[in-house]
């Protein structure tokens, strides 16, 4: 299992297995009570699924049309399980076909990773957390709120470089133009 600590981190290796072949997916979150549980949660998954296998052991295993696991844990809060096809004893509806996955880090943070036009993998913010994010600015630059606005500005610009989100940073540019030639603002920070 691939332990990452940055939202960076997360979406390359969650992005890297779906574009591997990794088709399937299941999303499990450890609830706050059992945070602390983490570890044993995370190895306990691990020994189950057998997602710490070489990568000879996985190579043998798809020539033989046996399914392969992989899983990535952010902090303690989920982990995302992913799967190849191939023959499996787990339960039939366990995993889901993955074109779309949304995966919900916090209760302000959530991510759409899809195929783009070119067919590639990448991931964009959805649609309540954009959309959040176009809120909290509008507020910052209509209050006058400097402060705040840098806050968000330093929030966007930690947000993984991926092609859906880089439309969403010229989407929310354009934005915040608009906002501040509206209320007469001249801050200097520019999101992107």
């Amino acid at each position: 299992m691939k332990q990452t600590q940055t939202l960076k981190d997360f979406t390359q290796q969650i992005i890297h297995y779906l574009g591997s072949g990794y088709t399937y997916a299941k999303v499990v979150k450890i609830p706050p009570k059992k945070r602390h549980r983490s570890y044993y949660i995370t190895k306990k998954v691990s020994e189950y699924y057998g997602t710490n296998i070489s990568r000879g052991r996985r190579q043998q295993r798809r020539r033989k049309g046996l399914v392969n696991y992989a899983a990535v844990a952010f902090q303690d809060r989920l982990f995302v399980l992913l799967r190849t096809n191939g023959e499996h004893n787990n339960k039939p509806n366990e995993f889901i076909k993955v074109s779309r996955l949304k995966v919900e880090l916090s209760k302000w943070i959530a991510l759409i990773f899809f195929r783009n036009e070119e067919k590639r993998w990448t991931c964009r913010l959805a649609k309540e957390t954009y959309r959040r994010f176009k809120e909290d600015f509008h507020l910052a630059i209509k209050n006058g709120n400097g402060y705040r606005y840098n806050q968000l500005c330093a929030m966007w610009k930690n947000l993984p470089h991926w092609r859906g989100i880089g439309r969403q940073t010229s989407e929310l540019h354009k934005y915040i133009k608009e906002q501040k030639r509206l209320y007469s603002r001249e801050w200097s920070c520019i999101v992107g």
